[in-house]
C-alpha cells in the first residue's frame, strides 16, 4: 500500500516540475504597427528601446508624428540594408516569468522586384502588458 503511494507522489511531482519548466504565456500586443524608413536620423540607433530609453519619444516622432508614447512601449529597428523592399513581422511574443521574448521574422525583397536603392531600415512599434525585461529574436 505504502508503495503505490509513493509511486503515485512520485508521477505527480514529476509532472508538477515538468509543467513548471514549461511554462510560458503567449501574448498578444495591444497595438502592432510595421514598416519601413529611410532616413539617416531614423536609424543612428538601432536594435530596441522601450518607453524608459531617452530616444523612444524622438523615434516614434520620426516614424509618425501623430504616435503618441502612450500607446506605444517598445520599438525594434533592424540593421540597415542597402535598399528598400525589406519586411519585419512579428511571429509571438512569449512571456515566461518576468521575462518578455519577442520573435521577429524579417522578409527579404522578392528576387527580381524593383526596390528604392537608399539605406532603409525595417521597425515594429508595440504595447505589450508588463514590459520589462525583453529579449528579442530574427529569423
Amino acid at each position: 500500500m505504502s508503495f503505490n503511494k509513493s509511486i503515485i507522489f512520485i508521477n505527480l511531482f514529476l509532472f508538477s516540475c515538468t509543467t513548471h519548466f514549461i511554462q510560458a504565456e503567449e501574448i498578444k500586443p495591444k497595438n502592432l504597427i510595421c514598416g519601413s524608413k529611410s532616413g539617416v536620423t531614423f536609424f543612428k540607433t538601432n536594435g530596441l528601446l522601450t518607453s524608459k530609453d531617452k530616444d523612444f519619444n524622438n523615434k516614434l516622432y520620426l516614424i509618425d508624428k501623430n504616435l503618441r508614447k502612450e500607446d506605444f512601449n517598445f520599438i525594434y529597428i533592424s540593421e540597415p540594408k542597402s535598399s528598400g523592399g525589406y519586411t519585419l513581422e512579428l511571429e509571438k511574443i512569449k512571456k515566461k516569468k518576468d521575462k518578455h521574448l519577442i520573435y521577429f521574422k524579417e522578409n527579404k525583397p522578392p528576387e527580381g522586384s524593383i526596390n528604392l536603392m537608399a539605406i532603409t531600415v525595417t521597425y515594429c512599434l508595440l504595447n505589450v502588458k508588463d514590459l520589462e525585461k525583453v529579449e528579442v529574436f530574427i529569423k
